[in-house]
């Protein structure tokens, strides 16, 4: 099993498939909100980049390289994501079926290795990917922002114990393994689509459209539990893919990542069920 998890990574991190979603990744966190401006409006860490801030503000202290980093998931990723994750994925295993590979590999590998193994190399690349993506657009804003470390102790204080749980380095780690997991759970959408699908069509579309369907959903969901009177939905934000990243000790974080887990047995299971059949997607 582990031989044919490398053997499948291997492909996944194929520099082709590497570039283009760790680039679209950074990129993507660049339209992140960094700016409320004077009218309410937001302005993207892109545009601070561009003209700089339009807010005269005392609290330059998040324009800091740390803070923006930190609001870099925003919501033009969490739409993407899915699609930009499980690209190389979903080409390599387009290509493989209509080169006949597939056959050869489940002669080699059996049938139930080689789900369980393609499955998991789906997710783990996933999550790598974003996590590159990330400290990609870390290592961007770090050219135009100042070091969070820059500034006086007194305004570091409050928000290392607001936002970064007063320690740097501890928030730091948490937040590359909430990516991690962040990564490894919008992915389900593309590798889903993958193992069932061979239409190229249905492959680039669909892992973006069940993400935007299920978000929707889910706002849909909110909406209506707020205008039934409730004061709090975080068991429905629990199932958001992006709940995942706040790393935390509560039943809820537990659901996201207990939705994750049974989303990627179904995914596997169907897939094992489906080539067992001798159905490979068509």
């Amino acid at each position: 099993m582990l031989r044919c998890m490398v053997q499948e990574l291997k492909k996944n991190f194929y520099p082709p498939y590497v570039l283009f979603p760790v680039i679209g990744i950074a990129c993507l966190c660049l339209t992140a909100t960094g700016e409320i401006g004077q009218m309410g409006e937001r302005i993207s860490i892109f545009s601070l980049i561009l003209h700089g801030s339009t807010v005269d503000t005392q609290e330059q202290i998040t324009k800091s390289v740390l803070y923006l980093w930190r609001e870099g998931l925003g919501n033009w990723l969490q739409l993407f994501a899915p699609l930009l994750l499980t690209f190389g994925y979903i080409v390599q295993l387009s290509e493989e079926r209509h080169s006949g590979q597939v056959q050869f590999q489940l002669m080699r590998s059996g049938n139930f290795r080689y789900c369980v193994a393609k499955v998991l190399s789906g997710a783990l690349s996933g999550g790598v990917l974003l996590v590159a993506g990330y400290l990609l657009f870390g290592g961007f804003l770090s050219l135009f922002f100042p070091s969070f470390s820059s500034f006086p102790l007194e305004e570091r204080r409050y928000y290392l114990e607001y936002y970064f749980e007063n320690s740097f380095s501890l928030y730091i780690a948490k937040r590359l393994a909430g990516a991690f997991l962040y990564g490894i759970f919008s992915s389900v959408f593309g590798i889903g689509v993958a193992v069932f699908f061979r239409d190229k069509y249905m492959l680039v579309c669909l892992p973006f459209l069940l993400n935007y369907i299920y978000q929707q959903i889910l706002q849909k969901l909110m909406i209506d539990h707020f205008s039934s009177g409730a004061q709090s939905a975080e068991w429905i934000e629990a199932f958001y893919p992006s709940a995942i990243i706040r790393i935390a000790c509560s039943r809820y974080w537990a659901l996201s990542v207990l939705l994750m887990l049974c989303s990627y047995a179904v995914v596997a299971a169907l897939f094992y069920r489906n080539v067992k059949r001798g159905n490979y997607g068509e």
